[in-house]
């Protein structure tokens, strides 16, 4: 498995610059170089014909480019530029380029605490972090009996993440409602008379 893209793009971000400026700019760091683009938006009729600049640096060079950090910075914010400069110094973060199935083997055994922390890291970990898949991870990690078919059910019903924060005794009395809804379902099919034919 390969945790660099085969395009060898390591980060991507694109969006329209803070008001009143209406420019639109794209981030690109790649295995070798930071690519910076803006393509000047106006209503002007004199901005017609300006093309889109392309700053393209090594990263040793981008390192030592004061003037595209700080366009970076202005555009991003801080924790981007941060993070773009942390790429270009090598320290290339494996984790989130991991299979998400992997991620969640390894997030199961994190304290809840931390689980709220790491939602708030970005998209993908508050993606992740809120999956039923990770909190049916959970809940079995920490189960101390074995998952019956109907705790299986009702998990299916109101997810594993509910289930989880759920204690014991309500999980029983949810269960035994279950139970009952579904027999009382069943009885009332077989209990029910035919029509009366039409005379």
């Amino acid at each position: 498995m390969a945790l660099i893209p085969s395009n060898g793009i390591l980060y991507e971000r694109a969006d329209v610059a803070p008001s009143p400026s209406k420019d639109y700019c794209q981030l690109l760091v790649t295995v070798k170089e930071v690519i910076y683009r803006t393509w000047k938006i106006s209503l002007r009729s004199d901005a017609k014909h300006v093309t889109p600049s392309e700053v393209k640096d090594s990263h040793e060079d981008f390192l030592c480019n004061e003037r595209t950090q700080h366009d970076i910075r202005r555009m991003f914010g801080k924790n981007t530029l941060e993070y773009v400069m942390r790429l270009a110094e090598g320290q290339i973060d494996y984790f989130p380029r991991l299979e998400e199935n992997l991620i969640i083997n390894i997030l199961k055994f994190l304290d809840l605490e931390d689980i709220g922390r790491l939602s708030q890291v970005s998209k993908l970990f508050q993606q992740i972090c809120a999956s039923n898949e990770l909190w049916e991870q959970i809940y079995r990690y920490h189960s101390e009996s074995s998952i019956t078919p109907e705790l299986q059910k009702l998990a299916e019903e109101r997810g594993w993440k509910r289930l989880f924060f759920t204690n014991k005794l309500q999980i029983q009395l949810q269960l035994r409602r279950s139970k009952e809804t579904r027999l009382d379902a069943v009885l009332a099919t077989k209990l029910q008379l035919p029509k009366e034919e039409k005379r």
